[in-house]
């Protein structure tokens, strides 16, 4: 029988393709890893056995049995034991798209961006209209240096969902890093149009306009940064 599994729904891939994307946008120069989440359920311990009936005769103290030995779940804190488990699943469900997403995340947890290039790549083949899978390959890329590469998924996903602010904030980087000037600074305005207080985009707005030559307005910038980053 075919049956379709629970985790296989499109609210299942973009809570976990935003976690994804949430966890790469965090690995910059200044940050450490983040952790990657547990995909193990908890294992409960087998019923307590009943107690004899009231009417029964009375026999030798019963002997408690043997405590049933049970692996624990994946530490949260381990990346290789998640891998592992997800490595599992996916020898049964090559081609789940959540669960290629969990494991693209337990990659970027360990750092490891071309194994999470690699599932992504992945899950837009099984889904190719996934934006949230899309998104989160531009991340990815963009860590890895891919910029060029990265400019091209970001531009996609900026495409069918204009209202990704760090989506944007990442596009910009990239075209900053190719010397498009006017690209960035149109991705970075936008990108500040939709979170105006996160202080890295502020930031790297005043950069920008550092480099076109525009001190004044890239001293406000600045200002709105630090002001931001001590709200």
């Amino acid at each position: 029988m075919n049956r379709k599994r629970r985790w296989q729904s499109a609210a299942d891939r973009a809570r976990v393709a935003a976690d994804l994307i949430a966890e790469a946008e965090s690995l910059t120069d200044e940050a450490a890893l983040a952790t990657p989440a547990e995909v193990a359920r908890e294992r409960l311990p087998p019923p307590v056995p009943l107690a004899r009936p009231l009417d029964a005769a009375p026999t030798a103290a019963p002997v408690d049995p043997p405590p049933v030995q049970t692996p624990p779940p994946p530490r949260r804190d381990d990346p290789e034991s998640v891998l592992a488990e997800l490595d599992a699943a996916l020898d049964e469900h090559p081609d789940d798209p959540t669960l290629l997403l969990q494991r693209a995340r337990a990659h970027v947890g360990a750092g490891n961006f071309v194994g999470a290039q690699h599932d992504l790549e992945h899950t837009l083949r099984v889904v190719p209209d996934d934006v949230d899978a899309l998104c989160a390959l531009g991340v990815v890329l963009a860590r890895k240096g891919l910029w060029g590469e990265a400019v091209g998924r970001l531009r996609s996903c900026v495409e069918r969902d204009p209202s990704r602010g760090m989506t944007w904030y990442y596009l910009g980087e990239a075209l900053n890093k190719l010397d498009d000037l006017a690209g960035a600074l149109a991705a970075f305005e936008r990108a500040a149009d939709l979170q105006p207080h996160h202080s890295r985009t502020l930031h790297a707005l005043g950069v920008v306009l550092d480099r076109l030559r525009r001190p004044e307005d890239a001293t406000r910038m600045y200002r709105r940064a630090r002001e931001a980053a001590d709200r």
